[in-house]
């Protein structure tokens, strides 16, 4: 499987001779490193700019604990054409020390290795400018069921979440979200959520796949396959967040699968025309309200959004944009999170009493908004309907 990208460590090399072996086009440099235990040397062949081969010739690392980050890390580097790849878990300075090999022996020879770093951009790039797909848009309609949630912390502090529902036996819901550790090697990252957040074109640009793609993708074979387990191809992007923590979660949840936790899930979403998809989730427990989530989703595509100010955050939500800016001068999370708490505390889907921007107008200087955040007539007309589906199937 293809490895992230990550940061590098500063290093010492020197350069040597070419390769033989190579092709007659090829040139190959080389270069010595400090790894865990030693010195850490590593070949790089080019053909033109295309790197051919990279190779760890030489090292002292602990045998067993460092064996891919020699196998794995050149195969990354030759595969993705690039020196943003991903450390192997648990052995991270050998794997870095593989990475700067390779980098400072392109540099120490005066390549410009700027074409193998890929340099990230946000949410303000276009379609044109990477080619990119991936469709995270919530399914229309009501879903519901029997609730599971599992979430740990991983690599350094991300966490890793899985949500499954299960009506009748079938799974008819799996999604998976990771907000970032707070000690993020990118502040401007730092515990943002990834599901629906600039962070996938940032990664997309750096790497041709973002980390969405992937996370869709098994989603998708676990309700295809009605399975949380077993063999899941992975695409480019996400590949340590699917093997370090939605499949070990995967597998604890489907330990108790098929056990109701009492908590029931019930979900809409619809429509909201102008390039919007409103999503609501409530989970219930004995007749109480647990929790309630209320987001909208930006169109895949910026050609179906209607206000130009808008279609940058394509492929974004307002709740887990780091850009979106919100009309009411209150940001969209903290309103939502408000909702939250207020209708866990009252019991209560429709009074929005106290809440920010529910008023039409409102001065800024001592309410702290300008204007009425439209969400909120959305989020009554979807918590209408909801409601409705509850109190019918008597867990309301």
């Amino acid at each position: 499987m293809k490895r992230k990208k990550i940061s590098y460590l500063l290093a010492t090399m020197v350069i040597i001779s070419s390769l033989a072996g190579c092709s007659s086009n090829s040139t190959t440099y080389s270069a010595t490193v400090k790894g865990h235990n030693d010195d850490v040397m590593v070949e790089v062949s080019l053909d033109g700019d295309k790197i051919t081969k990279v190779e760890v010739t030489s090292h002292k690392e602990s045998e067993g604990i460092s064996d891919k980050a020699i196998s794995d890390i050149p195969k990354a580097i030759v595969e993705q054409q690039s020196l943003n790849v991903d450390t192997i878990s648990g052995c991270t300075v050998s794997s870095t020390a593989v990475i700067e090999g390779t980098k400072k022996a392109l540099t120490d020879a005066g390549i410009d290795i700027s074409k193998y770093e890929k340099a990230s951009t946000n949410s303000s790039s276009n379609e044109a400018e990477f080619s990119l797909e991936w469709d995270a848009q919530p399914q229309l309609g009501i879903i519901k069921g029997d609730y599971y949630k599992v979430e740990e912390r991983f690599r350094q502090g991300h966490l890793g979440t899985l949500e499954v529902v299960q009506n009748d036996g079938k799974l008819v819901e799996v999604e998976f979200n990771e907000l970032t550790r707070p000690n993020y090697y990118k502040r401007y990252y730092q515990n943002v959520s990834k599901r629906f957040s600039e962070y996938n074109f940032d990664m997309g640009a750096s790497k041709g796949a973002a980390w969405i793609q992937s996370v869709v993708s098994v989603e998708q074979q676990m309700l295809d396959t009605q399975s949380l387990t077993g063999e899941f191809d992975v695409v480019s992007g996400a590949s340590n967040s699917i093997e370090q923590s939605m499949l070990p979660l995967a597998e604890k949840l489907n330990a108790t699968l098929g056990t109701p936790t009492g908590e029931k899930y019930y979900s809409i979403a619809e429509e909201l025309g102008g390039g919007l998809t409103g999503k609501l989730k409530v989970i219930v427990k004995d007749g109480q309200i647990l929790e309630c989530r209320y987001d909208e989703i930006f169109a895949n595509s910026q050609d179906d959004i209607e206000d130009p100010k808008y279609k940058k955050h394509y492929r974004t939500s307002k709740y887990e944009s780091v850009e979106y800016h919100e009309p009411s001068r209150i940001g969209f999370n903290i309103q939502m999170d408000a909702l939250n708490d207020k209708v866990v505390e009252t019991q209560d889907l429709f009074d929005l009493t106290g809440l920010p921007a529910i008023e039409a107008t409102g001065d800024y200087k001592s309410a702290g908004y300008t204007e009425r955040n439209s969400a909120w007539d959305n989020y009554l007309k979807l918590a209408e309907k909801l409601s409705a589906e509850m109190k019918a199937d008597g867990v309301l």
